[in-house]
């Protein structure tokens, strides 16, 4: 499932710069205008963004400003500060994933009079569904965290704390 989700964010990784050096040569050398790129490269963004969001999840390396993190010391308490914060981070995530499943109900029930874009009638559906998507996995990557760290308890701290050591002293 990550390798299908790297690809994909990879893919459209591509596609954003490509687009631009596009609307570029279009616009200044070509002295024309890309079709309504607006519209097909929202869909691509949304996908992007909540699907890298996603695979952070997955790797435990979203970007936190936890300023606390370096006044723990001892295995136990970084465990128990771990799983709190995978607790919160699971349960808000829960949340918007509900908030998320709103959204696509909605699209659904409004068929066939879906809200589309203006050119290319691309329905708004098609970026609500990546939304619900990366929100559902990085719902189901923090609870797999916290149940990793609740079921392995501070040794998976000791042996974290035992690579970034090693890591350390080899640099």
């Amino acid at each position: 499932m990550v390798a299908v989700k790297i690809t994909i964010s990879a893919i459209a990784t591509l596609i954003l710069p490509v687009t631009f050096c596009l609307v570029v040569i279009f616009r200044y050398i070509l002295h024309s205008d890309l079709f309504a790129y607006e519209e097909w490269l929202l869909p691509i963004s949304f996908w992007l963004y909540f699907l890298a969001s996603a695979v952070g999840s997955y790797e435990d390396t979203q970007i936190r400003a936890d300023i606390f993190e370096s006044y723990f010391k001892t295995a136990k308490s970084i465990w128990r500060r771990k799983v709190f914060l995978h607790i919160v981070e699971t349960l808000l995530a829960f949340v918007m994933v509900y908030w998320a499943w709103l959204m696509i109900a909605n699209d659904v029930n409004s068929y066939p009079f879906w809200q589309k874009t203006i050119a290319l009638k691309i329905p708004y559906f098609v970026a609500h569904l990546g939304i619900f998507v990366g929100l559902a996995f990085m719902a189901f990557y923090g609870a797999l965290h916290v149940y990793v760290l609740l079921k392995f308890g501070p040794k998976v701290v000791e042996e974290d704390l035992r690579i970034s050591n090693k890591d350390a002293q080899a640099a």
